[in-house]
């Protein structure tokens, strides 16, 4: 039988791509701060939680990368983008076509000088870093620079580039 070394750097030899279902209480609370039904503070504190939960089940399924599973995000690139300085939220003209769904008409616009001060995105990493393991390492998707050109693309957009 052939023994592999144990990596413990990445990439290791299994990895996930982090994006797992949001559980029934995460997808409630979300519904209930859209209706206004609770704060921002109470929506934090159940991404906490399920987050907490999700990393502990990856621990013990054996991953040496974890991931917060985008759980405080609604779009897996979006969300990054409008978190950076110079971008903003819009409405789009159309949503995109994606599996013979629409999905809501979103996107980003460029308002001015783009830079990654102050992005939310960083405090999600070290609340992460906070709730692992000893070497335990963590992942976080972030769209490239190309996924937020081709957003400034979108005809909506193209006279804000």
């Amino acid at each position: 039988m052939t023994e592999f070394t144990k990596r413990t750097t990445s990439p290791f030899r299994f990895d996930i791509v982090g994006s797992f279902l949001r559980p029934k209480e995460l997808k409630e609370a979300r519904a209930k701060y859209q209706a206004g039904q609770i704060t921002k503070a109470e929506l934090t504190a159940i991404e906490d939680k399920t987050i907490i939960d999700l990393i502990k089940k990856e621990e013990a399924a054996g991953l040496h990368a974890v991931t917060d599973s985008e759980f405080r995000r609604s779009w897996w690139h979006l969300d990054f983008i409008w978190g950076l300085e110079g971008i903003e939220q819009s409405i789009s003209n159309a949503g995109y076509e994606f599996h013979d769904e629409t999905t809501r008409a979103e996107t980003a616009k460029l308002v001015g000088k783009v830079s990654g001060n102050n992005h939310p995105f960083v405090e999600h990493f070290k609340f992460t870093c906070d709730h692992v393991s000893t070497g335990t390492q963590i992942k976080q998707t972030i769209p490239s620079p190309a996924q937020a050109f081709f957003e400034f693309l979108r005809p909506e957009n193209i006279a804000s580039v």
